[in-house]
């Protein structure tokens, strides 16, 4: 009678620990993995606020700056993402990759070539960073 209650024991306790892992374990690894696409990001270079691109769009064209906010959607064919600053949002388009699914809501750090139009203000993204 004692091996089979030693059986049933260890057994309740395998599975206990492989809920634990499955449950624990892999969400660790998942909110610890961090997306990157594209080329680095300068570690070196400052944060431009939206803000400040859209108020003073002629000042930014043709420079590559870096931005961080959330993703506030995408596009239902993932060829572009909106991205969020404050108040402000802006349609981010990749240059050199494509973009997978994106969390909304996440934040992102984006290296970013801004152009300016004489409407709009088109960002194309040379990378991109998520947490």
């Amino acid at each position: 009678m004692k091996s089979k209650y030693f059986v049933s024991r260890c057994s309740v306790c395998f599975f206990v620990l492989a809920f634990a892992f499955m449950t624990f374990g892999l969400n660790i690894s998942a909110a610890r993995a961090e997306l990157r696409l594209g080329v680095d990001i300068p570690e070196d270079e400052p944060v431009v606020k939206l803000e400040s691109v859209i108020e003073n769009s002629a000042a930014y064209d043709g420079k590559t700056i870096v931005m961080k906010g959330l993703v506030s959607g995408q596009c239902a064919s993932l060829c572009e993402f909106f991205f969020r600053d404050g108040l402000h949002t802006a349609t981010i388009y990749p240059q050199g990759f494509k973009f997978p699914k994106l969390k909304r809501n996440k934040p992102v750090t984006i290296y970013t070539q801004v152009i300016s139009g004489e409407e709009n203000v088109v960002f194309s993204a040379l990378g991109l960073k998520m947490e």
